[in-house]
């Protein structure tokens, strides 16, 4: 059984290009796209797909609320945010999100690709210049998902 993905891109170009990309997959299917995060968040919740790639900056509802959202009310969904947008805020949201990979894309369709094979292999994927960013963090990218707060004694 394929793989199913929701894409979300309000660059038209971009949208194509992933969406031609993901169709060269035979385990992977699409089941929508959108181009802004409002139409995202209720199709993507409508249809239930394995696996949301998702831009951050999008009209409406930005990518980071709709990962926020997905891992509140779908958490089986696997989210790949692959955006421009990389700065130390977008990391830490996202990590602390629970995202399961986050591409830079400066790194391209193949920066897509290696998170897929991590995603379908159980892992979870970071371009490197975000690997560097989370080293400043101290962050463990084992099993356990960063910047969860953890309770303060008194």
């Amino acid at each position: 059984m394929p793989l199913r993905v929701y894409l979300v891109e309000d660059e038209p170009m971009v949208l194509d290009f992933c969406s031609e990309y993901i169709r060269s997959y035979t385990d992977m299917e699409i089941v929508g796209t959108s181009g802004n995060g409002h139409d995202a968040l209720k199709a993507i919740l409508e249809k239930k797909p394995d696996l949301a790639v998702i831009d951050i900056r999008l009209p409406e509802v930005n990518g980071l609320e709709i990962l926020i959202l997905l891992k509140e009310k779908l958490p089986a969904c696997k989210v790949v945010i692959f955006t421009a947008t990389v700065n130390a805020q977008t990391v830490r949201v996202a990590l602390q999100h629970k995202v399961d990979a986050f591409v830079e894309k400066a790194d391209g369709l193949d920066g897509l690709r290696v998170a897929f094979d991590a995603i379908k292999g159980g892992k979870r994927y970071f371009s490197p210049h975000i690997k560097t960013m989370m080293q400043a963090y101290n962050v463990d990218l084992g099993s356990r998902y960063p910047f969860i707060p953890s309770a303060r004694s008194s």
